[in-house]
């Protein structure tokens, strides 16, 4: 037993730490807990990826549900006509925008400047024409244009006519579903046409 414990008498002592040695701990603790701290945080963001994600989908999903809402176009404004008029008829008034595309003896048509079409077709157009006298449309509301009865009636695909008597006949202006014409700038129109004896009926 003496002599062991004689030799660890005779053992160096443990150097005690040095500086540098001490340094580089306190790095290391730095270091550790730096680390640690990152850790939690990315955590953290994790979490929040996953929760933000998860409602995400949710607002996704809601959104997938619900009905857009459609902004109404504005209605189209009537403006004074200070262009030359066309055989048939005269316009004091015609949307904004829109030109005398031309007339015939049977229809004038009132078209966007770009339109080329026939004026026979009627398509994105207000066109003019005279008929002989017929019953009433079914579903027609009754106003008046110039004084004379008229009816106005809006088809299932959006088009809207006015008739109205003129002399022994009957004035048809037909409105496309594409221009936003009131019923009553329609009648506005249609107070601002003058029939000229160029204007032959349609049928009759």
């Amino acid at each position: 037993m003496n002599d062991v414990i004689d030799r660890l008498a005779r053992l160096t002592p443990a150097a005690s730490p040095t500086d540098a040695t001490a340094a580089d701990l306190r790095r290391g603790h730095r270091a550790l807990s730096r680390r640690r701290i990152k850790r939690a945080a990315l955590g953290g963001a994790a979490l929040t990826l996953v929760v933000g994600g998860a409602f995400g989908g949710i607002a996704l999903t809601s959104d997938d549900k619900v009905t857009p809402i459609t902004q109404a176009a504005d209605n189209v404004r009537l403006v004074d006509y200070d262009g030359t008029q066309v055989p048939g008829y005269t316009v004091a008034k015609v949307p904004e925008g829109f030109v005398l595309q031309g007339s015939d003896q049977y229809v004038l048509a009132v078209a966007r400047p770009d339109d080329t079409s026939s004026i026979s077709d009627f398509q994105d157009k207000i066109v003019v024409m005279l008929e002989a006298p017929s019953s009433p449309t079914e579903g027609a509301t009754d106003t008046t244009v110039n004084g004379q009865p008229a009816t106005i009636v809006t088809n299932s695909e959006g088009t809207t006519t006015l008739k109205y008597a003129y002399r022994d006949l009957t004035v048809v202006i037909q409105v496309w579903e594409s221009i936003d014409l009131t019923d009553k700038q329609l009648v506005e129109f249609a107070e601002g046409i003058d029939v000229t004896a160029d204007a032959k009926p349609s049928h009759g």
